[in-house]
């Protein structure tokens, strides 16, 4: 079974890059909803206003977060995943940790109310910056994007790659479970297959932090050039821009809480 997805020509590049991540994460032998080549071999194609990729569907009902047995893989299945893809390449058109500038300094009609946002952009940023390990990572891994069958589990959509601190992966599948989940299973199962030294867990709140902040710069410019696509009933870009300043004033506290939860 295949997946047809696509996103506007503009994204392709980035759209592309992804995909040949994905598809390094299946040579290492984890399922990833990778593309199939096009006739001329090719990972994507660009079909008027869009860019188009035949993906493998990802078999097996979602990870649920209430199972310590499905968080325990999901947490391995990522270290895994992390620890295949040491050494590679980032691909180009995909975001760095080390050129974040547009988002962290450079000046923006949306940010004059707001300076809150990128003041904790860079606070954060300066927080791990050189004291944490980096390389290729999915950049928005949940439980939703996780597929479990008895003899395997996988991540699907590969299409915001970037290059950064690999706890980011953790910190940004965290940022989506409620209060009441327990996290331990998912950290222990990370640590245990992952090239990142437990030493770097106390920069989770750090790094939930700067999650937390980039949202907020999404739903700010969002709401600004006056963007709604996909927003559904309660999720207007104020509402979600509401939401990621309260995450980003409980970060350091989550972090703390996840740190136990692990310990």
């Amino acid at each position: 079974m295949y997946v047809a997805k696509c996103v506007p020509a503009a994204q392709g590049p980035k759209f592309t890059s992804g995909l040949t991540v994905a598809l390094v994460v299946e040579e290492h032998g984890i399922p990833a909803g990778g593309p199939l080549p096009t006739a001329r071999g090719e990972i994507t194609a660009y079909h008027g206003e869009w860019c188009w990729a035949l993906l493998r569907h990802l078999d097996g009902g979602r990870a649920d977060e209430n199972d310590p047995v499905h968080m325990r893989r999901a947490g391995e299945t990522l270290g895994a995943i992390h620890t295949a893809l040491v050494g590679t390449p980032p691909p180009p058109d995909i975001l760095s940790w080390d050129h974040l500038d547009v988002m962290m300094v450079d000046e923006a009609p949306f940010l004059e109310d707001k300076p809150w946002i990128q003041q904790a952009m860079c606070e954060a940023y300066e927080t791990v910056a050189g004291r944490v390990t980096v390389g290729l990572l999915h950049a928005d891994a949940s439980m939703n994007t996780f597929r479990v069958k008895p003899d395997s589990m996988g991540l699907f959509d590969w299409g915001e790659v970037m290059y950064g601190p690999l706890l980011f992966d953790v910190a940004t599948a965290l940022s989506y479970l409620d209060r009441s989940v327990d996290v331990g299973p998912l950290l222990r199962g990370y640590m245990a297959k992952s090239p990142v030294s437990p030493s770097e867990l106390p920069h989770l709140g750090a790094l939930l932090k700067f999650r937390a902040a980039a949202e907020a710069w999404i739903y700010a410019r969002r709401e600004w050039v006056g963007n709604d696509i996909g927003n559904i009933g309660d999720l207007s870009n104020a509402n979600l821009l509401d939401r990621a300043r309260k995450n980003l004033a409980s970060a350091e506290q989550d972090g703390e809480r996840f740190l136990r939860q692990y310990e």
